[in-house]
């Protein structure tokens, strides 16, 4: 891991209950967290306690994004 985020429990219950009838989601792990949380890890702890939420460049080269939660689009690709 080199990234780490926050994601709202409702954003969790929706994106589990749509892998469940995913193909392209099917024996894999992934992460998720709002793109607005995202933080390098050595600055993690500080901007979880600060609640901080602001556009970041920390990427991994992996993200999807979706802001209409287009599951398809966003689970395919998925490396198992």
């Amino acid at each position: 891991d080199s990234v780490s985020g926050r994601i709202s429990r409702a954003d969790v219950a929706e994106l589990c209950v749509a892998s469940l009838s995913s193909k392209a989601a099917f024996d894999t792990t992934f992460e998720c967290y709002d793109a607005d949380t995202a933080k390098p890890l050595e600055s993690v702890g500080l901007s979880n306690l600060l609640g901080q939420r602001n556009p970041t460049s920390a990427k991994t080269g992996k993200e999807r994004r979706s802001a209409t939660g287009d599951w398809p689009a966003i689970f395919d690709g998925l490396l198992a």
